[in-house]
C-alpha cells in the first residue's frame, strides 16, 4: 500500500446456490454462490451453511475527492418505442349525435 491508496476490509458470508436435483452432500449439487451478508469485522455468529471470506480492496485516495458522479446516457432511436396513438374515425357527415 502506497501513501496514495487506502485499504478497506469486508467479511462476506457466502452461501452455496444448490441444485435441488442432486444430493446436498455432493459437490455437483453446487450450481453457484451468493453473498448473503457482509460485515466490517469477523462475524461472531455467521449464518448456518455459509463460508466467511475476508476481502480487502485498495483504492486510490483521489477516488474520494471528486464525489460528483455524472453520466450522460444516450439512447439510440432503435431502442425506443413510440407510444401508439389510437384514433376512432367518425364520418363528419353523420348527423347522428352521440
Amino acid at each position: 500500500m502506497s501513501g496514495e491508496t487506502v485499504r478497506a476490509t469486508v467479511y462476506l458470508q457466502v452461501a452455496p446456490d444448490r441444485n435441488t436435483y442432486m444430493p446436498a452432500d455432493d459437490v455437483r449439487s453446487i450450481a453457484g454462490a451468493k453473498v448473503v451478508a457482509s460485515t466490517q469485522g469477523k462475524s461472531s455468529k455467521p449464518k448456518a451453511g455459509t463460508v466467511e471470506v475476508k476481502l480487502t480492496i485498495e483504492l486510490p485516495k483521489a477516488a474520494f475527492l471528486a464525489l460528483r458522479p455524472e453520466a450522460v446516457v444516450v439512447i439510440p432511436a432503435t431502442l425506443t418505442q413510440p407510444h401508439p396513438v389510437t384514433v376512432e374515425a367518425v364520418d363528419a357527415h353523420d348527423t347522428e349525435k352521440e
